[in-house]
């Protein structure tokens, strides 16, 4: 299979190097990367300043690489539309440093690089490790191999994004996988205002997590649970119930 690998950690962050030494392997591997990290971008693209693609050569590895002076967005658009000369099978994005559950794939640089691949018809995975320190890759690098060997086997009937969390456990502590829906996180937010050495006021975002555990089903409820999380998600952000209501009302203006 001929497999487009991207991240929004950098393209030296181990989470992708760990996983394109493993596909490499089995798959044509294509590296488009950010030069350096990008997390939080959500699905920005550059459009005032120019893209520079950097091929890089990594000691043993016969997969081709490249870091894009760009958003995580940009090197999956670069790499399709302005290099490749055949379409990817599949987009893998990450494997990330930390969890994107919830809300959070609303920002997150992880999940829009592989949004962009199904935006252009291609199924993409986004992958992130469950983690805050002590980041151990191994399993979650043979459980995404392992979803490539069953992305092979099926015939899904459009584009599909897959965002799978994986906690950083031992297999044997793991139980199991489910598929889960979107959970509720949010942010009690706090913006800490500081004056820098020049006597100008700047502020510093920080902030605490609240998830709603009390949902059956979530993303958020299978992280507690120590279950390797794989969430479908849509490009279509049409809120339907609303839609419907909105009509049975009237715009006499």
């Amino acid at each position: 299979m001929r497999i487009l690998l991207t991240n929004d950690d950098g393209i030296y962050s181990e989470g992708i190097q760990a996983l394109r030494k493993r596909l490499e392997e089995e798959h044509d591997i294509y590296l488009f990367a950010p030069d350096r990290e990008r997390s939080a971008t959500g699905h920005a693209i550059t459009l005032h300043h120019p893209l520079r693609a950097e091929e890089i050569k990594f000691r043993d590895s016969k997969a081709r690489c490249w870091a894009i002076n760009g958003t995580p967005s940009d090197c999956v658009k670069l790499g399709i539309e302005g290099i490749l000369r055949e379409l990817p099978d599949l987009v893998i994005s990450g494997i990330n440093k930390g969890p994107n559950l919830g809300n959070d794939v609303i920002y997150s640089g992880t999940v829009s690089a592989a949004l962009e691949g199904m935006i252009m018809g291609i199924p993409a995975f986004a992958v992130s490790l469950v983690a805050h320190d002590d980041w151990d890759f191994s399993y979650a690098v043979e459980f995404t191999a392992q979803m490539v060997e069953w992305f092979k086997k099926q015939n899904l009937k459009k584009p599909t994004l897959l965002n799978i969390n994986i906690p950083s456990l031992p297999r044997e502590e793991l139980n199991g996988v489910v598929i889960t829906k979107l959970g509720k996180r949010t942010y009690k937010n706090s913006f800490e205002r500081r004056i820098d050495p020049r006597g100008r006021v700047y502020y510093w975002l920080a902030g605490e997590v609240v998830d709603d555990l009390e949902e059956e089903g979530t993303d958020l409820l299978a992280i507690k649970n120590n279950q390797i999380s794989i969430t479908p998600i849509s490009l279509n952000f049409t809120d339907y119930e609303m839609l419907e209501e909105l009509k049975k009302m009237k715009l006499d203006f």
